[in-house]
């Protein structure tokens, strides 16, 4: 009995398949991200007038003091503090 030979598939082209799926993805990866021309421009960066400090002394005056913002309507800006007074005296009558 003799056997059949059976010829052995080359992998050359395996390969050269491989190696071609390989460049073909780099191809399309560079040019879309490596050579990309479009930057984005931060347009609305404005550089502040005020320096965190005078911001937050700004911000600690409005929220000390008191004053009368619409004395038709009887609408007063309070500090924290005297608005949870106000409040502890309402609820403890």
């Amino acid at each position: 009995m003799t056997q059949a030979h059976t010829p052995s598939r080359s992998s050359f082209p395996v390969v050269v398949a491989i190696i071609g799926l390989f460049l073909l993805f780099w191809f399309l990866t560079s040019k879309v991200y490596v050579d990309s021309t479009e930057t984005e421009e931060v347009s609305n960066f404005t550089v502040p007038d005020k320096t965190l400090a005078e911001h937050r002394g700004e911000a600690e005056s409005l929220l000390s003091t008191t004053k009368v913002t619409d004395a038709a309507n009887g609408k007063v800006r309070l500090s924290i503090e005297r608005a949870k007074e106000l409040v502890i005296a309402e609820n403890a009558k």
